[in-house]
């Protein structure tokens, strides 16, 4: 109750003597915590609720995906294209090995086999990113999307196919000796990138003009 004889503030009642206030409402008399709205009281327009952690968003409102969810959902999708290369590479060296030896046979049929895996892995990422859901098997599991950062559409499969060499131009060059070992290091980087992002944006995601968001 306030002191005898003053009024309660403009607008507000005073509890029944006795009564606690309603739950939640602080104390009769007694200010909100500090940079917390009054009660009742809706936050200024662009300001986040009150103990409410403000996330990242796409032009559309769409919370955008954590780090962790690309990096899974890339990990399914190598595995998923991997164990078949491993099994068909280790299938055709059984069959092609000579006394400790690997014969011309197999260096030429070797690079047949590193091209097709290449094509593989260029036609599954440009097709199913470029689609019209926008998502590989590994962004399906992880509920996220690629999308076109001004439209919010399709990024095609042509832009998906540039986005997936700029992240891994081991597709193509992993074949050459030093090449490939400074495409795997830049790769490591390119998948880093978006972790010190503000729009949570791979260094692919740039140069595509994408945003991977989540689609629940």
């Amino acid at each position: 109750m306030p002191p005898y004889g003053q009024a309660p503030p403009y607008g507000q009642a005073p509890p029944p003597y006795g009564q606690a206030p309603p739950y939640g409402q602080p104390p009769y008399g007694q200010a909100p915590p500090y940079g917390q709205p009054p009660y009742g009281q809706a936050p200024p327009y662009g300001q986040a609720p009150y103990g409410y952690k403000a996330v990242p968003i796409d032009r559309f409102g769409r919370p955008l995906a954590d780090w962790w969810q690309r990096l899974l959902g890339i990990v399914i999708d190598w595995l998923l294209l991997g164990v078949p290369k491993i099994v068909l590479t280790l299938i055709f060296f059984g069959a092609t090995h000579d006394n400790g030896v690997f014969s011309v046979g197999w260096t030429a049929g070797a690079v047949v086999m590193g091209i097709l895996f290449a094509v593989v892995d260029l036609g599954y990422f440009a097709l199913l990113n470029g689609s019209e859901k926008g998502q590989t098997v590994g962004q399906m599991a992880l509920s996220i999307t690629v999308r076109d950062e001004a439209t919010g559409g399709s990024i095609g499969p042509q832009r998906a196919g540039v986005r997936i060499l700029i992240l891994y131009p081991g597709i193509v060059i992993g074949w050459i000796p030093i090449l490939g070992v400074l495409a795997s290091v830049y790769t490591l980087v390119a998948g880093l990138s978006p972790l010190w992002d503000s729009r949570r944006q791979g260094f692919h995601d740039k140069v595509a003009h994408t945003d991977v968001v989540k689609v629940r």
